[in-house]
């Protein structure tokens, strides 16, 4: 009698979808956790919260270009009065500035300092570093693969988001 050698059956979608929605709500759950903030902050050597963390961040992808307080909040999905308080925080820890509107006087345009870049780049060193030990033992094929469909997860459900919500 020879020996058959079977193989464990491959997952369905909906056992891959499943085990996708846990997966997906750990992550979420763990990296926006406060005690990770907290932690990412101290290897970084600095003192910002989540939501000046995120205000830096979204500045940055603009480059040099200034952003109307309004711009931001819909960036950040907040309100405009949650902006303008926490850019006035960030201001008078020198990371960004604030300046008026030329083209609307009654309207602020909030600008990324040097300092605040080398803040945000400390974050997202200390960022990197964590993602790094997360997976420091996987080998470089698994990573790259890791990265590659994850990214294109990332922009399926964005372009899903933005045609929802501009219904």
């Amino acid at each position: 009698m020879s020996k058959a050698t079977t193989k464990e059956p491959a997952p369905s979608d909906a056992d891959a979808l499943a085990t996708l929605q846990v997966s997906l709500q750990s992550i979420v759950r763990d990296l926006g956790q406060a005690r990770t903030h907290e932690r990412l902050l101290e290897r970084a050597g600095v003192r910002l919260d989540r939501a000046g963390t995120a205000l830096l961040y979204k500045l940055s992808l603009h480059g040099e270009e200034p952003l109307r307080v309004s711009a931001l909040a819909e960036l950040l999905g907040v309100d405009t009065p949650t902006v303008t308080r926490k850019a006035q925080q960030l201001e008078h820890l020198g990371y960004v500035t604030r300046d008026p509107d030329p083209e609307d006087g009654r309207a602020t345009r909030v600008h990324l300092t040097a300092e605040g870049r080398t803040v945000l780049s400390r974050v997202v060193s200390a960022r990197r570093d964590l993602l790094a030990s997360v997976v420091s033992d996987w080998d470089d094929d698994a990573r790259r693969t890791f990265a590659d469909l994850l990214d294109r997860f990332a922009l399926s459900l964005h372009a899903l988001t933005e045609d929802h919500r501009d219904q």
